[in-house]
């Protein structure tokens, strides 16, 4: 039934070398977080804390938070954050 809702089980991957001069982190989300929150958005958002656990909390809420504004139900949010090279412990 999910399949013709577009839902698949076959997940999309993306590989690239990561450079520490560029790439800082990684935020891993489900289609609750990008439905109303952009990449930059969420950059800027995870660049501004102090560590993974507040940017996934702070992501998680400004997603609610959109959802409601939009619609009357949230689809479910799941939201990973991981530094990289010693990012946020700099």
């Amino acid at each position: 039934m999910a399949h013709t809702a577009g839902v698949t089980s076959v997940p999309e991957f993306t590989e690239r070398d990561l450079d520490p001069a560029t790439d800082k982190c990684i935020v891993v989300a489900t289609d609750g977080l990008w439905e109303f929150v952009t990449n930059q958005e969420t950059i800027d958002m995870v660049a501004g804390v102090a560590t993974p656990a507040i940017s996934v909390d702070d992501l998680v809420k400004e997603a609610r938070t959109r959802w409601l504004a939009e619609e009357q139900v949230i689809d479910d949010t799941t939201v990973i954050t991981a530094s990289l090279f010693s990012y946020m412990n700099a």
